[in-house]
């Protein structure tokens, strides 16, 4: 699998990869040639290059898009489908400590403007993206976590998010797992069908006056009056602002700048058979819930529409390895130990991969490279709602429009400290996670 941090091109016409694929969408025809000029040069096709090209044209500027695939090549057609009301990995107890309740209140509010962004888009699509609507469930993993899960909403409801506490006998009476010792659930969350957003929103950019451009891969950037020039396989394109919504996906030479902005780290997933009558009802599992967990290296699932169990997790270090199946063997393994009914399921349909973008201070930020140059990254996994709402700051930010005063915004992303090193870390912080998991 193409690897951020060591092959600085994408491969060349890759195919979209994973269950997701297996359902027909209606994708927008692109277009036949490169422009020569546009005053918006969006670098990524996913959900927050095409919020941000259908947010430009809303401002009146002429916008393309281009990207090194397919429209929507990475994450966001290689995602679990989870909409949550978050990003990042910090909860709003971090942003209540260090900004006050007005500050976590703005938080919220900026999540709720996210999670509501996804629901408007959705209804876009001729059937909703398969949405599931039940809610989002975090589960304690074991008798030890279910302290401070129960503080977490002891909080929540103290600034009145709407949440629920499910003890150990509510989770059980919804999900029979081994690794469901209590359960905090985020009501107004839910679950879609990404690659049938992401198809949607595609149209919509068309819709909305943006160009599209497939296999069209940025090589090198230099400054002039008035912009930017910047090379591509398909020929040269002048833009007075560039974007990059290229997140975990972004190489680490075209634009300096960038290079040691995040970790791409590789998460995986499987997908079953459809499940016998007997495997449903022994395990209680239902299509209105997605489900993760408290680990350190989280494992997340939902029960698909077709009845297959989707199960995903930590994936390889490096992108050589992302397609090992060794690393499917150790999803169907977890999967097995949280369902002991499900032993019988011997093999998995589907296995693939994706890489997330994790900053080093655990949050994601919009923010400005360079005169006209921005850049929005750093999701660290929870990107399927705010990576919309970011593409749309994105442009924003690039057409001078003051955006909420919250940390998101503030500033730039910190580069890694010996970036070089970034995967030793992150092995090491493997084995600490797996131990932590297990006797922690």
């Amino acid at each position: 699998m193409y690897d951020p941090l060591n092959d600085s091109t994408l491969p060349a016409k890759a195919s979209r990869v994973g269950y997701w694929t297996s359902h027909s969408v209606e994708w927008p025809t692109p277009a036949e040639q490169l422009p020569k000029k546009t005053d918006v040069l969006v670098i990524g096709g996913g959900y927050t290059g095409l919020n941000a090209a259908i947010e430009s044209r809303e401002q009146g500027r002429a916008v393309t898009v281009i990207d090194a695939e397919s429209l929507a090549w990475g994450c966001s057609t290689r995602n679990a489908g989870f909409v949550m009301k978050s990003t990042g990995r910090l909860g709003l107890k971090h942003w209540y400590d260090t900004l006050g309740p007005q500050g976590a209140k703005a938080m919220a509010a900026e999540h709720q403007a996210a999670l509501e962004r996804i629901r408007t888009q959705v209804q876009h699509c001729p059937d909703q993206c398969d949405a599931r609507d039940g809610g989002y469930i975090k589960l304690a993993h074991n008798p030890g976590a279910v302290k401070a899960l129960k503080e977490q909403y002891d909080f929540l409801r103290s600034i009145e998010q709407p949440v629920s506490w499910l003890t150990q006998r509510d989770v059980a009476d919804k999900l029979n797992t081994a690794h469901g010792f209590a359960g905090l659930k985020f009501d107004d969350c839910f679950a879609i069908n990404p690659i049938k957003l992401a198809a949607s929103v595609a149209r919509q950019a068309q819709k909305a006056g943006a160009t599209l451009v497939e296999q069209c891969t940025a090589t090198a950037m230099t400054q002039v009056d008035g912009g930017w020039q910047v090379q591509t396989s398909q020929g040269v394109i002048v833009a007075h602002s560039v974007l990059f919504a290229t997140n975990a996906y972004t190489t680490q030479r075209l634009f300096p700048k960038l290079a040691r902005r995040n970790l791409p780290v590789v998460s995986s997933i499987i997908v079953t058979p459809p499940l016998t009558q007997a495997q449903l009802d022994a395990t209680r599992l239902s299509d209105h819930y997605a489900y993760m967990d408290t680990r350190v290296l989280k494992y997340y699932f939902r029960l698909l529409p077709d009845n297959r169990l989707l199960f995903g997790g930590r994936g390889a270090i490096r992108g050589a390895d992302a397609d090992d199946p060794r690393y499917a063997k150790r999803l169907l393994a977890a999967l097995h130990a949280s369902f002991p009914a499900l032993q019988g399921i011997s093999q998995w349909e589907h296995f693939w991969s994706g890489w997330v973008s994790v900053s080093l201070d655990d949050y994601p930020r919009v923010m400005s490279l360079d005169k006209n140059v921005y850049a929005s990254m750093g999701y660290c996994g929870a990107g399927v709602s705010f990576s919309s709402l970011a593409g749309k700051r994105l442009a924003e930010k690039a057409c001078n429009i003051a955006l909420p005063d919250l940390p998101y915004y503030q500033s730039e992303l910190k580069p890694f400290p010996f970036a070089g090193f970034r995967r030793l870390g992150q092995w090491a912080f493997y084995h600490y996670g797996r131990m932590k998991d297990k006797w922690g």
